[in-house]
């Protein structure tokens, strides 16, 4: 008769060899390899929801993990993602010497996708979504979910000095603009990477500090913070959806690419091929708290049910209208600032209800009017923000602009020439000039940069800079309405214009894609 010892031995070996059967099911051998140009572009877990290998990014193809779903898969993990993407005619080799190669022909280069400290001899791509090598033994040599990039999945954890590193986008795995960071003093704690990670910085946070846990997100949607025994001592978020007979929940939680970190699921329905993908819990509800969601001399606006938007302040004009978000450069020239009459040089822009980060170099106790009338006269005032009877005057760059209906301020901005900024209408742009002589010198200084700009890149005959500068008059005393000949005169200017790349200041013509509360 068998002793309860031996039998409990056996049961023990048996689940032993269960464990190592599960964790190498659909093993890759020593000789596989994957190429975009072929049909064997992945390797799959074994039940098919994720898998490892090349996906399209930008002109080209990736390495990474994805969780396979439609109408597209979902990115959680990308190889060396700052790397340029390779071509079509590139191979991912599992050699016969244990090393994961990723081979361009197009170049004639090869390099380890992954740096493997001892010999593989298989892998495995789990169903848990972790990528896995193996050594002879059959222990795991290396794992997906010790170097996580900007997602946590089931079973996966974040531990003291790690941190996620937002995407670009949802199918542009490169390192993005944000980064959750895995403090050694407790705290999880949310950052605009091109920051100093300085307490002003943060946009959010765990608020536990002083605990000592790891960050980890179990299978069932938990995500909170375990101790060294494994258990739970406080949560930050937890899935209210479960797994059941007729359909499999994955979980997980991404820093995604505008900063907030959400918890999602996705719900796999047998003999459904599409997931439902349901947000289950969000750091943020408002964008705009995301410290750098807009770029320098921009501001950051939403109306709570839609997503938030960037805008230049006054005075200011985007980097790249296409990507409004890297921020905004002034439309004026101040170099010679302390040369000029700056009452009559410059004039002031307000914007109600805004708040700025960064440190001011000058805070004073005084009227409203006299913290505007202050930043008119330094030649070192990018904008003073007024609150509560105090003046804040700071330096360009502008970082962390917010339009906030609850902040009771006025922000002033000193910009130049005759500037009356007032908020946009939808429509044409809107020339505001005060006087007859101010629309004088505003022409005068017009004509100008209209001929200095379209005789440096010598596409301007004198009969056209004629036709250019009086059309261009004619549109700025808003003639640009008249029929007949003049009509014909401003459309020219407007074609020819665009045609040259040229730029109004922002002082003397208001465009519609400025947005602030004067």
């Amino acid at each position: 008769m068998t002793s309860v010892p031996a039998m409990l031995l056996l049961f023990f070996l048996l689940s032993v060899a269960v464990r190592a059967q599960e964790n190498q099911s659909n093993l890759i051998g020593l000789g596989s390899s994957l190429s975009p140009s072929t049909h064997h572009t992945s390797w799959l877990s074994s039940t098919g929801l994720f898998a490892f290998g090349f996906y399209p990014h930008g002109y080209g193809f990736a390495v990474g993990i994805w969780l396979i779903g439609q109408p597209q898969n979902t990115l959680v993990w990308t190889a060396n993602r700052d790397d340029p993407p390779v071509s079509s005619n590139a191979t991912l080799d599992f050699t016969k010497d244990g090393q994961l190669l990723l081979r361009s022909k197009q170049l004639g280069q090869e390099k380890p996708v992954i740096e493997l400290r001892e010999i593989a001899v298989s892998a495995s791509m789990l169903d848990s979504g972790n990528f896995v090598f193996y050594n002879n033994n059959s222990r795991v040599i290396w794992q997906s979910f010790d170097f996580p990039t900007d997602t946590l999945l089931g079973g996966q954890n974040l531990s003291s000095g790690d941190k996620l590193i937002s995407s670009v986008s949802t199918s542009n795995g490169s390192s993005g603009r944000f980064y959750l960071a895995m403090q050694s003093d407790g705290n999880l704690v949310a950052y605009p990477v091109n920051s100093t990670a300085a307490p002003e910085d943060a946009y959010w946070s765990s608020n536990t500090l002083g605990i000592s846990a790891t960050l980890n997100l179990n299978h069932r949607g938990l995500l909170g913070f375990r101790n060294s025994a494994g258990r739970n001592v406080r949560t930050v978020a937890n899935g209210t959806s479960y797994s059941g007979e007729s359909e499999t929940i994955i979980y997980r939680a991404t820093l995604d690419a505008d900063g907030v970190f959400r918890l999602y699921s996705h719900s796999f329905r047998i003999g459904d091929d599409n997931p439902t993908v349901s947000p289950e819990w969000s750091s943020l509800q408002n964008q705009c708290e995301v410290k750098g969601f807009c770029g320098f001399n921009s501001f950051c606006s939403s109306n709570g049910s839609t997503k938030a938007d960037c805008f230049c302040f006054p005075g200011f004009v985007f980097v790249n209208p296409d990507m409004r978000f890297l921020g905004c450069y002034r439309s004026f020239n101040d170099e010679d600032c302390r040369r000029k009459e700056l009452s009559l040089s410059y004039s002031i822009a307000s914007c109600n209800n805004t708040t700025l980060g960064g440190f001011p170099y000058s805070m004073l106790s005084m009227s409203n009017e006299d913290c505007s009338n202050s930043c008119l006269k330094d030649c070192d005032c990018g904008a003073a923000l007024y609150s509560n009877g105090v003046c804040s005057r700071r330096k360009l760059p502008l970082t962390y602009g917010r339009v906030n209906q609850n902040e009771t301020t006025t922000l002033y901005l000193r910009v130049g020439g005759d500037y009356n900024y007032k908020p946009p209408i939808p429509g044409d742009p809107i020339v505001m000039i005060e006087s007859k002589k101010k629309l004088i010198q505003i022409l005068a200084c017009a004509n100008g940069v209209i001929m200095h700009r379209l005789k440096s890149i010598g596409t301007l005959g004198r009969m056209e800079a004629f036709i250019v500068l009086v059309s261009s008059c004619l549109y700025v005393m808003g003639f640009s309405c008249l029929s007949g000949p003049l009509n014909w005169l401003s459309e020219t200017f407007r074609s020819g214009a665009q045609d040259v790349g040229l730029l109004f200041d922002h002082h003397w013509v208001q465009h519609d894609d400025e947005l602030c509360d004067g």
